[in-house]
């Protein structure tokens, strides 16, 4: 069978979304599901035979794209192609796993040419946008996106690529549509997690945020949330004042993603301001350093605050990792009145995880 490409594994409220860097979303173009009868356009005048070792080529190049052999299923897709030039199903699994393979210039001609023969199909002109948005040129895959939802707004994987890209332009204007164009497909089907997450998200960036926090614990709830959103719940508790409920959040998130330095730094930054939890909060703060945090400014924040706990502890740890100046950070008033030896005991807490990049792209 093709490679299918479903929910596979991200504003005002949060920053403009990166499908991209969402693991298992659906801004991908979904695979050719046409049996071997429909699968070649006509007025080729092919024998049976060769169209019969084309559809098996054409199988070969499905199943290395399984397999995520991407080159492999190229050259499969390429034989099939040699044989049997309408063979449509080949010609769009081709640009597909030329995507994959991240040669965009030369999977958008193949879509192209399949929409020149056929420009209302919903499915190729879906194919074209994915590739536009792989290569970075998001503002035309968010044109094509609109064509197709205008052509099939029932379409539920074009009703969430569209909405994820309204979305990632940042404007209100766009949370908007993204929100009236996701709440349908919310209601039909409440158990798809996918599309709650980003429906959640959207609430956020348009300022409903009762509404988008009954989403977030509705996904949470069906262990449907990932630690990104699970920070986007930390977020808005905070915004509101519930802070128990956003260190729980955070909490939750360092468990779903153990290397998450984002939520592993403000679960710290909450201990320390807000829960004067200066031993919960050091241990937090040292699983954040271990797992790559890098935002200096977000650190010289913290230092700053006027509420914080263990601030000398903080400090070590913080000049320790590089994210603050040792000679800003005051501790030489402090080391005035306590021996130095008692001072060099002190080590900041070990990450449990090793070091990895961090997760500012989730940043409140």
């Amino acid at each position: 069978m093709p490679l299918s490409h479903g929910h596979s594994g991200s504003t005002a409220a949060f920053p403009p979304v990166d499908a991209r860097s969402w693991k298992g979303r659906r801004i991908a173009a979904t695979a050719v599901l046409l049996s071997a009868a429909v699968i070649v356009a006509g007025g080729c005048a092919i024998s049976p035979a060769r169209r019969d070792l084309a559809v098996e080529w054409y199988g070969v190049g499905n199943a290395w794209m399984d397999a995520g052999k991407y080159a492999e299923a190229g050259k499969a897709y390429d034989r099939a192609l040699a044989l049997d030039p309408g063979l449509i199903a080949a010609s769009y699994n081709a640009a597909r796993a030329l995507v994959e393979a991240a040669s965009y210039d030369k999977a958008l001609p193949i879509a192209r040419k399949l929409l020149a023969g056929d420009p209302k199909n919903v499915r190729y002109i879906t194919l074209d946008a994915w590739i536009l948005w792989k290569a970075g040129r998001a503002k035309e895959a968010a044109a094509a996106y609109e064509t197709a939802f205008a052509l099939d707004p029932w379409s539920e994987d074009v009703v969430y690529d569209s909405s994820l890209l309204l979305l990632e332009s940042g404007e209100a204007a766009d949370a908007k549509k993204a929100v009236a164009r996701l709440e349908p497909l919310v209601q039909a089907k409440p158990d798809e997690k996918d599309d709650l997450a980003l429906y959640a998200r959207a609430l956020g960036a348009v300022g409903r945020d009762d509404d988008a926090i009954s989403a977030w614990e509705n996904l949470r709830s069906m262990d449907g949330a990932d630690a990104a959103g699970l920070e986007a719940l930390a977020a808005l508790y905070e915004k509101h004042g519930s802070l128990a409920k956003a260190m729980d959040a955070l909490d939750a998130a360092t468990k779903k993603d153990p290397k998450s330095a984002q939520s592993w730094f403000d679960l710290a930054r909450l201990r320390l301001t807000t829960a004067d939890d200066g031993k919960g909060g050091l241990d937090a703060l040292g699983q954040a350093i271990a797992a790559g945090f890098k935002d200096k400014t977000a650190a010289a924040a913290l230092l700053s605050s006027s509420s914080l706990a263990s601030r000398d502890d903080v400090a070590k740890a913080l000049a320790a990792a590089g994210l603050v100046d040792s000679g800003g950070t005051g501790l030489a008033p402090a080391a005035s009145s306590a021996p130095a030896t008692q001072a060099s005991g002190t080590t900041t807490p070990a990450g449990a995880s090793a070091p990895g990049p961090s997760s500012d792209g989730a940043a409140k």
